[in-house]
C-alpha cells in the first residue's frame, strides 16, 4: 500500500463533504419544488370534450351574447393596454432618472398587464374562430406568422 494510499484510508472517514453539506436533503427538496412547479404549470386536462356550439347551448348564449362578450373583451384589453403605456412610460422615465428600484417593479407591472392584455385578446380570438381549446400556437399563427389573404 503506498503512503497515499493509507492517508486517504485515514482521513477519508472523517471528512465526507457531501454529509456536510445535506446532500440528499438538498436533492430531496428540489426534487420536490420542481415536482409542485410541474404540478401546478402544467394545465389539467378536461374531463369531457365539448364544442364551440354545444357550449352555447350549454350556457343559453345566443349571437348578441357573444358578440356583447367580445365588446367587454375589446374594452378591456383596450384598457389594459392602456395600463401598460403608462407602466412602460413611467418606468422607463424612472430608468432615466436612475432610479432601478422603481424601474424593477414597473417592469414587473408591465409584464402583468400584458398577459392581462393577452387573456382577453386570446379569449376574443377564440370566440371569432368559433372553437374551443386553441392552443397558444394557433394564436401566435393567425395573429403574427401567416399571412392573412386579401379578399
Amino acid at each position: 500500500m503506498s503512503f497515499l494510499g493509507g492517508v486517504k484510508k485515514i482521513i477519508k472517514p472523517f471528512v465526507d463533504v457531501p454529509r456536510w453539506m445535506g446532500y440528499q436533503h438538498l436533492a430531496t427538496t428540489s426534487r420536490s419544488v420542481f415536482s409542485l412547479v410541474k404540478k401546478y404549470f402544467t394545465p389539467n386536462q378536461s374531463q369531457h370534450s365539448e364544442s364551440f356550439e354545444e357550449a352555447l347551448q350549454r350556457l343559453n348564449l345566443t349571437q348578441a351574447d357573444l358578440l356583447q362578450r367580445v365588446q367587454q373583451f375589446r374594452r378591456l384589453m383596450w384598457i389594459w393596454f392602456f395600463l401598460f403605456i403608462l407602466t412602460i412610460s413611467y418606468s422607463v422615465y424612472l430608468l432615466s432618472e436612475n432610479s432601478l428600484r422603481g424601474f424593477f417593479p414597473g417592469i414587473g407591472i408591465a409584464t402583468i398587464t400584458l398577459t392581462q392584455i393577452f387573456r382577453y385578446h386570446f379569449w376574443i380570438f377564440q370566440i371569432e374562430q368559433r372553437r374551443l381549446g386553441c392552443t397558444f400556437r394557433d394564436w401566435l399563427f393567425s395573429q403574427f406568422l401567416v399571412k392573412k389573404k386579401k379578399q
